[in-house]
């Protein structure tokens, strides 16, 4: 009985002691969100009325059962989050990182089991040919597993696979008011600054010194619809295996005393890289485009400029999109405290057909925004009171005169 006694204590005391090397930390976070706003809008110049719109909204923020786990140099997280953003997005992710000799190497792979918010019309039945089920547009998830290894060892850092692997170097603040502007609301609704997204390829970044940081990056893919990660195909080219992108591209950020500078430029072109490649009525798009970000540290003044170019155009079709941007404004801490003022222009202008460019072809369409914001805490929760104004010009265009100003205040609460 003694010597089980012993065996008995023995294993407890093990499981005590491996427990914390098997030990994972839990989390759950959300957030609400409550606002008020009121806001004017006139359709265009010819507009005879103005409409105002408004009230009281709320919303939640994603709802996240996060988890991790660490294991000397070797580390593990697990989240599972639900998201409404037009429907019920539901992602399970997991990331890890190890170091070993001096480099570490990280990678993640993340999944939407499948689109939820499915409804039925009526609660007698599940049949759909008798009107019972309302089926969900895209309830079984397509698209393929992507992801990146990046692999680092403090001064070179390269990425490998589906990943951003270049910034916009868009540097910008704005408010709680609908003012900012963007690049291709239509679709992508990019910040002003360089047109990247991510995409397929790899990059190699440079830590020069403690100051200053340079990043090359070269795609190669058969997708022809994110040149450079956001660049659009306007030749008509189909995602099959007879077309394929490849582009280049630099970035470079540096701090200088007070100021902090970043720039990205990326060049990417579509081809046809089967048998019709030879032949000069292949179609194919070429696109360009370059951001820069400027920030100044003036202790609680700290101005900001961003500015981004894009061209892009078909070879055989001579459609294609030019967008220019610019964001100018300054953070002004007053304590605990934020004032933000903002303001920006962008201008669209697009040859041929176009979708996702809005207004007539060869006219380019203006859009002007402004935003002054005041950032605060009240106790547990934060307070964001803005006001922002935006403008549209486009000759012949149904939005010209464009006009909106808006009133917003919202409190959020995380927890």
């Amino acid at each position: 009985m003694k010597q089980l006694s012993k065996i008995m204590l023995a294993a407890v005391a093990s499981v005590a002691l491996a427990a914390p090397a098997f030990a994972w930390d839990f989390s759950a976070s959300g957030g609400s969100t409550a606002s008020f706003n009121s806001t004017s809008t006139k359709a265009s110049k010819d507009a005879t009325n103005t409409v105002s719109s408004g009230g009281v909204s709320s919303s939640g923020s994603n709802l996240k059962l996060a988890s991790s786990h660490t294991a000397g140099t070797k580390s593990v997280s697990f989240s599972y989050t639900l998201d409404w953003d037009g429907n019920l997005d539901e992602t399970l992710a997991v990331s890890g990182s190890e170091t070993v000799g001096g480099w570490t190497a990280s990678g993640s792979v993340s999944y939407s089991p499948q689109t939820l918010g499915c409804t039925y019309t009526d609660n007698s039945t599940l049949d759909a040919a008798a009107g019972g089920l309302a089926a969900c547009a895209g309830t079984t998830v397509a698209g393929d597993d992507t992801t990146a290894v990046t692999l680092t060892d403090g001064t070179m850092t390269i990425k490998l696979g589906d990943a951003s692997h270049l910034s916009s170097q868009n540097v910008s603040s704005n408010g709680a008011a609908a003012g900012a502007v963007s690049f291709d609301t239509a679709d992508d609704d990019a910040s002003v600054g360089a047109f990247v997204g991510g995409f397929s390829g790899v990059s190699l970044g440079y830590k020069i010194n403690d100051a200053m940081s340079a990043t090359v990056a070269y795609q190669k893919s058969s997708d022809t619809t994110d040149a450079c990660g956001a660049g659009e195909a306007y030749d008509g080219e189909t995602l099959s295996a007879t077309h394929g992108t490849t582009g280049t591209g630099f970035g470079f950020n540096g701090t200088f005393g007070i100021v902090a500078v970043g720039a990205t430029i990326c060049n990417a072109t579509t081809a046809d890289v089967g048998t019709a490649s030879a032949s000069p009525a292949s179609t194919s798009t070429k696109t360009s485009t370059m951001g820069f970000g400027l920030k100044l540290d003036l202790g609680d003044i700290k101005p900001f400029l961003s500015f981004g170019t894009y061209l892009g155009v078909g070879s055989q079709t001579k459609a294609g999109a030019a967008y220019a941007g610019n964001e100018i404004g300054l953070t002004y801490a007053l304590g605990a405290d934020t004032i933000v003022a903002y303001m920006g222009s962008v201008a669209e202008i697009s040859t041929g057909t176009v979708a996702g460019v809005a207004g007539v072809a060869g006219e380019a369409i203006t859009k002007s925004g402004m935003e002054l914001g005041y950032n605060t805490t009240v106790g547990p929760a934060s307070l964001k009171v803005g006001y922002g104004t935006q403008t549209h010009a486009q000759t012949g265009g149904a939005t010209d005169g464009y006009s909106m100003s808006d009133i917003e205040v919202a409190l959020t609460y995380g927890f």
